[in-house]
């Protein structure tokens, strides 16, 4: 394939990603800043994105076309938000979008094996709100609360980095396709499984539910992949957690049991010999009422806990009984926390 031809295969996955993203409801001022400097860099990008606009309505996709306005200029007025349009429009749209085109969607693959990574939109969640994200490949993504992840997938590595948060990954297999799941400073590496991840304030925790996860430190996955046959790693099986330190090769292994893996998916916290401040951390991102550590050595305590992300105002009532901390509730919005 020429490069010519690779140049506009790119393009034309970037622009579908953007028709369907900037339409979704749900665009961010920082992505439409960027769809900006994307658009105002080539007219390239600007032709793409108007026939993959056109296309969607006249798939009756996006009922009235205009929303985003490219007709005097390659630039959106910054902040300026898309109409909301019905999430089962877009999975139309998604489809149709295939099937027309017989293309990948969002162009998450390149045009050739070692092509740059095309990004999908990152996700993302708010307090309390937990939803299953579907990745082109196949793979389901369940996002926890104030979670953030950033898909990007070439046609040789499929790569998702963990911004913040928790996620359970559920693994289409794909052995020409390693996936990488980047968090904190480690490089978690499957081609089909399920496995869930937490990014605390100061570790990464890995727990396998189903297949072979292997969790190292490299650079980049694609140094990983280079020298994966002599790089130290643990190599997790379904039951395997491990539970690493950021900025250390200290890891601790342990076990789990795999069918109650990942309980806040169904609405639980659970934790052994954690610190308090990786506890606070987490119930933080399921409660609208934060939890303040006033002293921050109290964040140092190591304890085993379990509690409803409904009941985090009880757990910090049973912190002063246990632990002989001091709880003040007086402002609606916090609770904080203090030694004794």
């Amino acid at each position: 394939m020429t490069e010519d031809n690779r140049k506009g295969n790119g393009i034309e996955a970037a622009a579908r990603s953007w028709a369907v993203y900037l339409h979704s409801g749900d665009a961010r001022p920082e992505k439409v800043a960027e769809f900006d400097a994307w658009l105002a860099a080539d007219r390239a990008h600007l032709l793409a994105f108007r026939r993959y606009e056109r296309l969607m309505s006249d798939l009756a996709l996006i009922p009235e076309l205009g929303d985003v306005d490219i007709a005097a200029a390659p630039k959106l007025p910054p902040g300026q938000r898309p109409r909301v349009h019905r999430p089962q429009q877009l999975i139309t749209a998604l489809a149709l979008i295939v099937v027309v085109l017989g293309g990948a969607f969002v162009g998450l693959r390149g045009a050739s094996p070692g092509s740059s990574p095309v990004a999908d939109p990152a996700y993302e969640t708010m307090i309390a709100e937990i939803r299953d994200i579907h990745l082109a490949d196949g793979s389901i993504v369940t996002l926890g609360a104030r979670s953030r992840i950033e898909p990007a997938f070439t046609d040789t590595m499929r790569i998702v980095k963990l911004q913040e948060g928790e996620a359970f990954f559920d693994v289409a297999p794909d052995p020409e396709r390693p996936f990488y799941v980047e968090a904190g400073d480690r490089l978690i590496r499957v081609v089909g499984t399920r496995f869930d991840v937490r990014q605390g304030p100061d570790t990464v925790r890995v727990a396998v539910v189903e297949g072979i996860v292997e969790v190292l430190q490299a650079e980049t996955p694609a140094q990983a992949e280079a020298s994966r046959q002599v790089i130290e790693k643990n190599v997790l099986q379904a039951g395997d957690e491990v539970v690493a330190r950021i900025g250390s090769v200290e890891a601790t292994l342990g076990a789990i049991e795999p069918a109650e893996a990942a309980p806040w998916r169904r609405g639980w916290l659970t934790y052994e010999d954690a610190s308090l401040a990786e506890i606070v951390s987490d119930a933080n991102r399921y409660s609208r009422r934060q939890i303040i550590l006033k002293d921050e050595r109290i964040g140092d305590l190591r304890m085993t806990a379990a509690f409803s992300v409904e009941k985090i105002d009880q757990f910090a009532a049973g912190l002063e009984v246990t632990y002989g901390l001091r709880a003040d509730y007086a402002d609606p919005t916090r609770i904080i926390l203090s030694g004794s």
